[in-house]
Order: C-alpha cells, then structure tokens, then sequence
C-alpha cells in the first residue's frame, strides 16, 4: 500500500468526523446577570453601561462551594486604545451575551470531577485594568470614559456575597490572562471575605506577565502597565511596602504582586505563553522584515537561535517564580507548551491532549492542589522542546494551541512538528479510553541512599517504581532506565537540578504504558512480570562518578553509576535475585543507559536465566550537523569528562580511543555480549531536529530529504557488526519518531510500525521468547513504509 500524502483520505476524514462527533457533548449556554444598582454605585463599564455577570448554581455536595472566573482580554492604556474598547464588549456590557461554560466551569463530572457541582459565576471583563481602576476621563468625543475596574469587583462581589457566596465552605477566585492578573491583585481582599474555616484560594491563569525587554530593546508589557496604571489610577489595589519602595508600574506586575498575597495560590501558566511571545517579545515593529512573523505565531517553525531566545524568556519566568517555591501551601504548575490560558477550555483542562506534568493533567495538578491530595503541587517543566518523559508523563502533551486568550479564540490542536496527525490522537485518545486504565505506581526512595553516596544531583535519594508480578510472571523482571537527555556544564546541570531530572523533590507517582502496561491485551509478552521503572537524575544515563561545585557554593552530585548499582542492589534483594527471566530496557538517554550497563545485567544472573537487553531510541550517532559541528559529539564530551564516566566505558575501548567515542552506541556494542535488540528509527525525531535545525526551517527546504537518508545511511552503517551477533535483534523503522516501547500506541496498537508483518510487541516478544529464528529488520527508506504514523517536518 502506498504512502498516503498530507490529505487524509475520505475514509478518514469520515472517522475524524465520527470521532469527534462521538467525543462531543452539549454545552447550556448561560444567561447575563446585569450588576444590580451599577450606575447608583458608580459601578460601570468603560461607556457607563453596567457591568455584568453570569452565575450557574450549584448542587449536592458543592452547593456551598464557589468558583469565581474573572474574564481576561488585554488592557487599554491611553484614551484613544479605551475609546474604541468602549464599542465591544470588553468596554460595554450592550454587547454582550450568554456564554457556555467549558473546562474549570464546565457542570460536566466526567470533564470536571472536582468543580462541576460547585456555584460557578463568570464575571465580565469591561473597564481595561484588571479589575483595578478608579478614575475617569474624557473621550475623544467629549464624552466619559469611566476606570471603575475596582467598584466593579468590588459591586459584584458584594452581590455575590448576598447570593450565597458569604456562606461558602469552599472557594476559589481565578482568572485568565487579564483575569488571572486581577485575580492576583485582589487574591488578599478575596481570602480576607471568608472566615479561617473556610478554604479560600486564589488561582491564576496565565496571569503572570513578565517586564522584559522586546527584541528591539524596548520594555513594551511596561510601557502598557505604565500607561494602564497611570491612566486608571491603579494604585488602591497595590502593595503598600511595595509602593513605599518602587514604582506603582512596577507593583503591578506579578513578581512584585506575589511577594505580598498571603492566600494559598497556585500559579498555572506556560513557561513560553504564546500571547506573551507574540505581544510582548517579539511585537510587530521590534524586528526587521518578517524575520520573526511565523516563529512567532506557531513555536513550531522557529530555528534553534530562535529558540534560545525563548529559552531566555522561560529562564526569566522561572527566576521571577523563585519566591513562590517557598511559600507554604502555594502551587506551581508551569508547562512548556506555547499556549496561553488552559482553564476555561476543555481539550487543555482536562482531555486526553492536556498538558501533563507530574504524571497529572492541569486538573488534576490543581484539584490535588486545592483539596490537599498531594503534599505540594509544584511543576516546572523542562525546556522546549520537551525532553521525551515515558514515565513521568507521555511525550508531546503539549498539544494544545491558543493564538490570543483576548480574541476569546477556542484552542485548536495544530499540525504538530512531533505529534501524531490529529486522526492519530483522536485514535490514541479512543484507545486509551476503552484500554484498562493504567496503574498509577507509587515513587520508592531508594534506602540508605546519602550513606551510599547514591543520590541525584541535588543531593536527593534517588527512586525507583515497583508493579509486583503474578502468576507466570511471579519470577520474570523487566527493569526500564528513564531518558531525558544530559547535562553536560556546570549551569545546565544547576537548572537540572531544580527539576524531576536532577532531583526526587519533584519526582511523583507515575503511570505505566506500553510495554510496562498490566493491560493484558495490550502487552501480552510481560503484562503480569515485575516491572521497574528507575528514575534519572544525574544527567549522565547512569554512569557518572564525580562532583563539583555549583555556581552558589552547594555540591553537584554526579553519581549515576552508585544509582544504578544501589537500585539494582536493593532490587536483587526485592526478588530480581531469582529472576528466570529478566530485560534490561530504557529509553533516549536510558536506552543510552540500558546499553553501558548491559554485560553487568547480564552478568548478575546464572546461565539459565534468560537475561537481555532492549535500548530504545537509545542509538546516538556521531554526525556533523549541516553546519559541519559534531553536535552530539559536543554533548556527550563535556558529560564524559565533567561527570567522569570511564568506568562503565570498554577498557579495549578506551586503550584506543577516546573516552568520548567509547560512549557512542556504535562502540559500545562492539564489547555487549549479552543478548540485544536494538529498537530505534533510523529517522529518530529527537536526533534528527537539532542536526535539522543548525540552519533552522530555511535548511529542511534547501536539503530535503536527501540529508536525513544520509543519516539513515549512518545508522544502518554503525549497527552493521549486530547482523552478525548471535541473539541479537534489530528492529529500525524509518518512523519519524523517538522512543516506542513505553507508550501504548507505538506499543502495540493500530498505529504502531510495522516491519516484517508485527508491530514492536510482536517483534520484542518473538526475539525474546525466541518464537521466531531471529528478527532483525531494518525498514526501507522513508516514506516507504505507510505504517508509520509520524511525519517528516516540512
């Protein structure tokens, strides 16, 4: 069969249309409440109309619960920016309507399990300062303009207290974009209203805006404070220390705001918010020609300087962050995904495409958060691109895409540069909604960790996750080796450290998939085994040997080998010392790890045992980017020499060569006598961007696809020695994707690859239980193979 093209064919488009008719549900719509008394009490929208609200009671248990939304959609900060918002309805309440009440609002359980039956009121958004102004002006026409933002939340609240508010047990003020910005500035005034009993918190979403400057140099989210506050006298709701200290402009941004707020809050926003790129990074006018244009509306077509730019911006939000992990009964949940606002929409509160961070989708992070189901809740995520996490939560949840909360655009799901076509994830979605949910399996600390000297980089006990076997698996053992790339510098070792790949601070429970799955039908090979999953911390796929000082004086602990031969130990004490049978297995930098600890493996076991081992998408090449550097080689040079990796390198090896080139895979197998199955794309996606993107989008038109054939031609190349390894497997797809053992899809599904009539269950399984003569293939040259799922980006 032909590989299909960029157009789904009739038939799918048939499905997606089924698929997505069968996931949808109906929304009430519901109806404006206009301020009682409003122009009485001066308490108006920017043209003098009153303000408005719309208010969905509650029921059954959460009838005397509250959640409060306030509406987001910029500001306006200069007379002639407020005379044209007055004739919308961010400035008139004449123009506005019912709404339908989605994501955190929705009254759906199944969407919305902790919130739906709570009293949910969402308050309009129409005097252009958060909810904070006290002023008024003339208009260009001679009429007033009123900055009543203060009276109005103050009106409304009063009212709401009278409908039932004031005798809430349970509460929540939130908001999104403008709204999550007010809800920061009257997050005090909020917890104030409620006794000590009652549990009153504040949510902000995508709220925390940074004062940075924009590529031209210019300070714009400064220049649009500076004007909002001035204009609409914005000084009653601000922090008195910090106005006694600095600027009113500057008390109006979120890292000032937060130092004061003395409620329990959990900020919720990206790291790289897609309104803050496009508006106060990069704004029209900051960069020369179209230089900037597509990057910055879809992250997907940036080159990798771009991207450091963005880097750049995330490092300034997590800095600005810093007092927050502190604070008691605070929260954090702050993804990587460019996108803007994640409450009020379904697909990204809480669907199968929800962002994910700690093993929790955004509900479930504040629903722990908010009914202290967790001891804390607080997420930062990695850099984008994302690092493939099969544990700790599936790669590519960021899938959703907001252009501009202000428009009150719904989010759309994108052509993704590494996701499945939108087919595949309404596939993967139906899939994982029929298939026995996954267990979720609880994070063990290894014992005695600080004695071994076994920890993670900040100094933390290392840990692992254990799912006891049973019946014919009682005595068979699969140990998997997380990914998650290196860290190959002082600095990036220090960021490593503040995150779930540097440190079991921030390490949860977490989900099995794929081939870790208890899902009978879905992994029928090893379902009922003892499966382990051992998180990484070190940055070195569990190899290192070192440490060193940190840039603020504390230790770097490079300690990946003590890790792995601590877990293993405590582990062969937990039954993996009377295995029958036993792989070895990990992914990215584990299957990376899962090699350079193979032989040991192998070697802990008597003869009888049947003892192998399964890399996936842990093959690394040696290849020049288009650039000419040896970009994988720069990596893995400064991680050997700063974290001292030598003792797990082959000694003929290292008699020969250099340290750095006995860490590549096409070495290391070279010494492996256990046996292996390599699984890998010969066209791996995480390899194949950065050797991509040296040139960045302009470089993937110039080359085509001439240049990853020559990387495929490189990987066929270095495994050749396996043809020839009694025992060994190969199984190298030309997918364009990276990791395919842990995740249920490429697993064993309709859509994982195919080679040689199985899917990657099959194949694993038929090499291991030698069901089959031997199974090493190696697929043809893309796009041959019309199995695979992934494209190629363009």
């Amino acid at each position: 069969m032909a590989a299909t093209s960029g157009k789904l064919r009739p038939p799918f488009r048939l499905l997606l249309l089924l698929l997505a008719a069968a996931v949808a549900r109906s929304v009430d719509g519901v109806e404006l409440t206009l301020l009682t008394g409003a122009r009485e009490k001066g308490t108006v929208c920017l043209d003098g109309s009153p303000p408005g609200y719309h208010l969905q009671r509650g029921f059954g248990s959460g009838e005397h619960s509250w959640f409060i939304h306030l509406q987001g959609g910029a500001w306006c900060n200069t007379i002639e920016d407020c005379s044209k918002r007055k004739m919308s309805a961010y400035g008139s309440s004449k123009f506005m309507r019912a709404v339908e009440f989605n994501g955190i609002l929705s009254n759906d359980q199944q969407l919305n399990s902790d919130f739906y039956n709570w009293n949910r009121v969402f308050i309009r958004y129409c005097d252009g300062a958060s909810f904070s102004g006290d002023g008024e002006a003339q208009d260009q026409d001679g009429s007033t303009l009123h900055f009543r933002g203060l009276r109005i939340w103050e009106a409304v609240i009063n009212e709401l207290m009278g409908k039932g508010l004031a005798t809430a047990k349970q509460a929540i003020l939130s908001g999104c974009s403008a709204g999550g910005l007010a809800a920061l500035l009257h997050c005090n005034d909020f917890y104030a209203r409620f006794s000590k009993e009652v549990s009153a918190k504040c949510l902000p979403d995508a709220g925390f805006f940074l004062d940075i400057e924009d590529l031209s140099g210019e300070r714009h989210m400064w220049s649009v404070f500076n004007g909002t506050v001035h204009l609409q006298n914005v000084t009653q709701v601000l922090s008195k220390d910090c106005l006694a200290k600095k600027d009113p402009t500057e008390c109006f941004f979120p890292a000032e705001l937060v130092k004061s707020i003395t409620a329990p809050t959990l900020i919720l926003n990206s790291a790289y918010d897609s309104w803050q790129i496009q508006n106060a990074l990069a704004p029209d006018g900051s960069f020369p020609g179209q230089s900037w244009s597509s990057c910055k509306t879809d992250i997907r077509n940036c080159s990798s300087t771009q991207i450091q730019v963005f880097n750049g911006f995330r490092n300034k939000f997590v800095d600005d962050i810093e007092v927050v992990k502190d604070k008691k009964d605070w929260g954090l949940f702050i993804d990587s995904c460019f996108t803007h606002c994640q409450t009020p929409f379904d697909i990204s509160w809480n669907s199968q495409a929800s962002p994910v961070l700690g093993n929790k989708t955004v509900a479930e992070a504040i629903g722990d958060w908010y009914f202290e189901r967790s001891y804390e809740v607080k997420e930062i995520d990695c850099e984008y691109p994302e690092i493939d996490h099969p544990v700790h939560h599936p790669p590519r949840t960021c899938s959703v895409h907001t252009r501009a909360a202000a428009t009150g655009e719904m989010p759309i799901l994108p052509r993704r540069r590494y996701a499945e076509p939108l087919l595949l994830l309404l596939l993967a979605a139906v899939a994982r909604s029929t298939a026995a949910a996954p267990d979720v399996v609880e994070l063990i600390l290894l014992t005695g960790a600080q004695e071994k000297g076994a920890v993670c980089l900040d100094g933390s006990p290392p840990g692992y996750h254990l799912q006891r076997g049973f019946g014919s698996g009682e005595h068979s053992w699969l140990v998997f080796l997380e990914g998650g790339a290196w860290c190959n510098s002082i600095e990036s070792c220090s960021r490593r450290k503040m995150g779930v790949y540097g440190s079991s601070k921030f390490m949860k429970a977490a989900e099995f998939n794929g081939i870790l799955s208890n899902d009978q039908q879905l992994n029928s090979d090893f379902y009922n085994w003892n499966k382990v999953a051992i998180r990484y911390c070190d940055g070195a796929s569990f190899s290192g040997d070192a440490e060193a000082q940190d840039k603020d004086g504390s230790t770097l602990h490079f300690r990946g080998l003590r890790i792995w031969e601590a877990v293993v130990d405590e582990l062969m004490g937990k039954g993996l010392a009377t295995a029958k049978q036993a792989i070895l297995s990990g992914c990215s930098a584990g299957g990376l790890a899962a090699l350079l600890h193979c032989n040991d493996f192998h070697a802990r076991f008597p003869k009888e045992v049947s003892a192998k081992c399964l890399p996936d998408a842990g093959f690394f090449l040696d290849v020049e980017d288009l650039s000419g550097e040896r970009h994988m080689w720069s990596v893995f040079n400064g991680t050997v020499h700063l974290q001292n990796v030598r003792e797990v390198l082959s000694k003929d090896c290292l008699t020969k060569k250099d340290p750095t080139e006995c860490f590549f895979p096409a070495e290391l197998v070279k010494s492996i006598t256990a046996p292996t199955l390599i699984l890998n794309s010969a066209y791996d996606s995480w390899q194949m961007d950065p050797f991509l993107d040296s040139h960045g989008p302009v470089a993937k038109l110039t080359f085509g696809i001439a240049v990853p054939h020559k990387s495929k031609n490189k990987f066929v190349d270095d495994v050749e020695i396996v043809k020839d390894k009694k025992d060994w497997g190969l199984f190298i797809d030309s997918c364009f994707t990276h990791c395919q053992t842990p995740f249920n899809i490429s697993w064993s599904s309709q859509a994982s690859p195919v080679l040689g009539s199985k899917t990657v269950a099959e194949a694993v399984g038929d090499w291991y239980f030698e069901r089959s003569y031997e199974v090493k293939e190696i697929d043809c040259e893309y796009p041959c193979n019309p199995t695979c799922s992934s494209q190629l980006p363009t």
